[in-house]
Order: structure tokens, then sequence, then C-alpha cells
């Protein structure tokens, strides 16, 4: 199961039917609290971070999910560094989220 983080709707729907395509189970929220809700609600073991979202309460939410990754714009590199100083490895730009996605979603 993922759960999945993002501010944009085009984005959220795009993230759902990759996740169907790849036959994973996926909850896409667009709000913080909800987001951390589910967390708590299904244990993931995958998570979608929208960059452009992430705070610091939401990096400690996820600290303990085996599969976490990030997208944003490719240019806000401040938020692609705060998202590997807090030790999220798998970091996409915008453009390659639909060529990575569906492969992350079968790792472990």
């Amino acid at each position: 199961m993922m759960v999945a983080l993002v501010q944009d709707l085009f984005f959220a729907a795009r993230v759902e039917s990759l996740a169907k395509s790849s036959g994973a189970a996926a909850q896409i929220t667009t709000t913080p609290d909800e987001f951390v809700r589910w967390i708590h609600e299904v244990n993931p073991s995958h998570v979608l971070l929208d960059l452009t979202m992430v705070s610091d309460n939401i990096l400690d939410v996820v600290a303990g999910v085996p599969h976490v990754a990030g997208f944003g714009p490719h240019v806000q590199r401040e938020q692609f560094l705060n998202a590997r100083q807090h030790g999220i490895k798998t970091l996409w730009a915008n453009s390659a989220l639909p060529d990575r996605l569906p492969g992350w979603l079968l790792q472990g």
C-alpha cells in the first residue's frame, strides 16, 4: 500500500493512475492532516511526497516507512536538499514521475 501526499490535483490523478496500472493499492491525499491520518491507519510500505508540501512534521511521520520517495520541480533544489538531509534518497523531478514511480512501487 502506498500513501501519497500530493498538492496538485493533476499530479494526484496521475499518481493514482500510475499506481493502479502497476497493480499497487494507493491512497492519495492533498492535505497534510489527512496524510498523517492515513499513515497511522494503514501502515504503508511506500510513501510518496510532493516536496512542495514537506514539513518537519511530515518527515517525522514517515521516518519508519520502508520506502519513501519525493518529487518536485527540478529547479527547487533546496527542497531536494532538505529531503536528502532527512534521509529521503529516492527523489525525482516532476517530469520523471511517470517513468520512475511504477518500478519503485514494485520494490519490497
